[in-house]
């Protein structure tokens, strides 16, 4: 496959560098341990197998949060820390993350004061805050702000803040990031191998997927960061490594506005399988989620259980005077939580969201676990980690306390009115660029720009920029991450999958080989997605 100069060039400086740190796995704690060590003034490599975000990162429940169902758990520490890190991306990327209000729906006389008095916890834990504290409200506002709510019995409710963003759009700005802040980055790339030299690490044999070329790489240090796939770089290293994932599956069902009207968020406080389950406004949809399901195989492309798509009907139908049903659903989505657990068998329920490091006896540094919430401190903790086992020289302290992300300078609330009235756009398709471009949106759609669809909301100009400075290679690419159809809407993903793909075909110099292997990749996927839902 034609490869793009930038990358080729990419690829050649890979081999013929010692790097400090090398990490594996573009996800959220690959990507802001590359970004965290690039800024530190360290030399960096980062590979990923597929596209960033193509995994767990992009299939969140969308929400930076200290997480309210572990005041019960007493992780007071997990909290604090969650929210202390709610505030700095709150400021550090506020195209991408957003303040978000709740309501927690209250049906007995004592939910409000009892929920009330862990939501004072929860204030508490946040310190200076960047959002409001949670209240009471009555009955009235909590159906003005969510209509959809079951009436009958409703006493009222809890009122508070966290935040949303974007997951798949983070990624890929902390990964431009640490492209600009200097360090050499890679997708579809795969690892086959180590480099050892008595018995140590030192780099790694990889294969570019696209070329087929083999290369090996140098680094003082390595990070296995690939989420659910640890425990198979692991073996890597050390075909007898103890496997210490205890991955969970968690699904999402995606529903239109008309059918959940609300302008607030929602948490169901309890459900039959003892976690809680949100329903949140979200790129003008409504998303439900999420599940637990404890799982055995370990899919690239996990698809939902049909047990988890009724047990969120269900769910969702206990709290809604809106019935749902299969028929209503948009889209689905699937995610599967990188857990750790230390005798590889607990209830994944129970197993602390908390990040572990694992150093084998050749070297090889492991981070799972975590959140997205905390993943700016994860990757200082393991950066932290590589300088003392790589052996590194201090060279400067952390900064992403205060990293401004791209698209944060230029942005403010005028930006959708500008959009707007420039383009000639709807409020909802200027939203969309604003939220997922930021300050960069003008720049990127430039004068006049190219809808790739008539009446799609979807540009040409998107996509060359995606290509050129976010790293797409794909349909998927595009229609997944960079926006967030797939997530969305599959009619309308199918829609845009055969002019996304002439598009890419023309800027990347692709055969009609190639174009049509890169669309079935997709279509087949959607396909997939459409018989799990019935």
């Amino acid at each position: 496959m034609a490869v793009s100069k930038e990358r080729s060039k990419t690829l050649q400086t890979l081999a013929n560098t010692d790097y400090d740190i090398l990490i594996l796995g573009g996800g959220a704690t690959g990507a802001g341990t590359a970004l965290d060590a690039s800024l530190r003034g360290y030399k960096v490599a980062l590979l990923e197998k597929k596209d960033f975000a193509s995994g767990t990162s992009s299939r969140s429940t969308k929400l930076i949060h200290g997480g309210v169902r572990y005041l019960a758990q007493f992780h007071f520490k997990l909290i604090h820390e969650a929210l202390t890190e709610r505030k700095r991306l709150l400021q550090n990327a506020p195209h991408l993350v957003k303040p978000l209000p709740f309501v927690l729906p209250t049906y007995s006389w004592y939910e409000k004061p009892y929920f009330s008095i862990g939501l004072t916890m929860y204030d508490f834990l946040a310190g200076t805050s960047t959002v409001p504290g949670h209240r009471r409200i009555s009955r009235e506002e909590a159906l003005r702000v969510f209509p959809a709510l079951k009436k009958q019995s409703l006493k009222g409710g809890i009122s508070y803040y966290d935040a949303q963003f974007n997951d798949a759009r983070l990624n890929v700005a902390t990964i431009r990031g640490a492209k600009e802040a200097g360090a050499d980055i890679v997708s579809r790339m795969e690892v086959e191998g180590f480099l050892k030299e008595g018995g140590k690490i030192v780099g790694v044999k990889a294969v570019d997927l696209l070329t087929k070329k083999k290369v090996s790489i140098r680094a003082k240090v390595v990070a296995n960061t690939t989420g659910v796939w640890i425990d198979a770089i692991r073996k890597l290293d050390d075909p007898n490594a103890r496997s210490v994932l205890s991955p969970s599956q968690g699904i999402h069902l995606v529903f239109s506005k008309e059918k959940i009207p609300c302008t607030s968020a929602m948490i169901i406080p309890k459900t039959a399988d003892g976690r809680v389950v949100f329903v949140i406004p979200w790129e003008g949809k409504v998303v439900l989620g999420t599940t637990d399901t404890s799982i055995k195989s370990i899919d690239d492309e996990p698809l939902p259980l049909k047990d988890e798509v009724e047990f969120l009907l269900q769910t969702g139908n206990d709290y809604l005077d809106t019935k749902l049903s299969k028929d209503d659903i948009l889209s689905v989505f699937s995610g599967l939580r990188p857990l750790i657990s230390p005798d590889g068998s607990q209830n994944t329920k129970s197993i602390s969201r908390e990040e572990a490091i694992l150093v084998s006896d050749s070297g090889l540094v492991t981070m799972s676990g975590g959140k997205w919430s905390t993943y700016r401190k994860m990757g200082e903790d393991l950066t932290d980690r590589l300088i003392t086992e790589g052996g590194l020289t201090h060279k400067k302290e952390c900064s992403t306390m205060d990293f401004s992300f791209p698209g944060k300078e230029g942005y403010s609330p005028n930006l959708y009115k500008s959009l707007q009235n420039k383009y000639n756009l709807t409020k909802g398709d200027a939203t969309r660029i604003a939220d997922s471009l930021g300050g960069e949106a003008e720049s990127i759609l430039g004068k006049k720009p190219t809808e790739i669809l008539k009446g799609s909301g979807y540009f040409e100009e998107e996509i060359q920029h995606f290509i050129e400075k976010e790293f797409a290679h794909s349909v998927s690419d595009i229609i997944a991450r960079r926006w967030r159809v797939l997530f969305l809407d599959l009619q309308l993903a199918k829609k845009l999958a055969d002019p996304v793909s002439k598009s890419l075909a023309k800027t990347l110099s692709w055969t009609e080989v190639q174009r049509k292997d890169s669309l079935k990749e997709l279509k087949d996927l959607i396909l997939s997605l459409e018989k799990t839902i019935g």
